[in-house]
């Protein structure tokens, strides 16, 4: 995106919120937000309620960005009713509003701010809308049933972290998941059990992986894990620890116990020139095909 001249930029108040009358709104009812232009969580939008919240890679952040050239800690975002103003942390990658590094800088509108490589801004909005919003963000990229990605979301997220690999000549790790015997757990059990397995899944393979990591319901019972540089034996290593807490997890619907497995498929590559992130999904694929031809619950390596 073309950052507008000062003059343009001077042209509008300093207040983030210094056009809402001209678009209608009642400024009186604006509500500050966060939202998300690029990266793994674009369209994402976080309330800024508080009057400070910090941004980082770390969980505990006040908004958590899932973005691993972002330091844990990485900026401070701070609201002070129409002001906001950001300030950055000794990040180790920096803080830059319109592709300027700043230390504490006032943002005003159309400001962008980056951090890592994920770009942001600052809008205030009615909360209906940003209800609406919220909606179709979902709707667009989130599984209904799971709550984690779908598989269109996951496509695109992960052309993005493929194209960077590419870039910086870094390892990527693609891990197909698929639950065994599914077709038996809905005939026995009923789908509706079945809807459970599957939910209880995403959560077990989302406690299990790191908050960059991408994790989509790839269709049915399967699921995909793409991980940035992570060595081979760390991602077999992790593989199997899925695999032994799905083996080792009660399973339950209602008063129904259901005995559910795992096998899991993996390929990891340093990403180079002849190479696409299609390449790397199909070999993952194939290796899930032998885990379930080999005995299911089990984890088996592309080659």
């Amino acid at each position: 995106m073309t950052t507008p001249p000062d003059s343009t930029l001077n042209a509008f108040s300093n207040t983030l919120t210094g056009n809402a009358t001209q678009t209608g709104r009642d400024s009186a009812n604006l509500q500050p937000y966060l939202v998300v232009l690029s990266g793994r969580d674009q369209g994402k939008q976080f309330p800024l309620a508080a009057n400070r919240h910090i941004l980082g890679r770390e969980l505990s952040a006040d908004i958590p960005i899932a973005d691993p050239k972002i330091s844990r800690r990485h900026c401070l975002l701070a609201i002070n009713g129409r002001q906001a103003h950001l300030e950055d942390l000794n990040s180790t990658n920096g803080t830059f509003v319109n592709d300027r590094r700043i230390s504490r800088h006032p943002l005003q509108l159309l400001d962008r701010i980056r951090i890592g490589d994920t770009y942001l801004k600052v809008d205030y909005k009615l909360p209906s809308e940003a209800v609406s919003e919220q909606a179709l963000y979902e709707a667009a990229n989130i599984d209904s049933m799971t709550k984690v990605l779908n598989r269109n979301a996951f496509i695109s997220r992960a052309q993005q972290e493929f194209s960077y690999c590419k870039r910086n000549r870094s390892r990527l790790t693609v891990m197909m998941c698929d639950a065994d015997h599914f077709k038996l757990t809905n005939d026995n059990y009923g789908h509706l059990a079945g809807d459970q397995v599957l939910r209880d899944l995403a959560k077990i393979l989302q406690a299990e992986m790191r908050h960059e990591d991408l994790l989509a319901r790839y269709g049915g019972e399967e699921f995909i894990i793409l991980l940035r540089e992570i060595s081979a034996e760390a991602a077999v290593a992790l593989a199997e620890r899925i695999r032994l807490t799905v083996l080792k997890h009660t399973f339950r619907y209602q008063n129904l116990t259901i005995p559910s497995t795992l096998s899991i498929g993996l390929c990891t590559r340093r990403v180079d020139a002849p190479m696409t992130l299609d390449d790397i999904v199909r070999t993952a694929d194939d290796a899930l095909y032998r885990a379930k031809k080999n005995g299911r619950n089990r984890v088996e390596i592309g080659n």
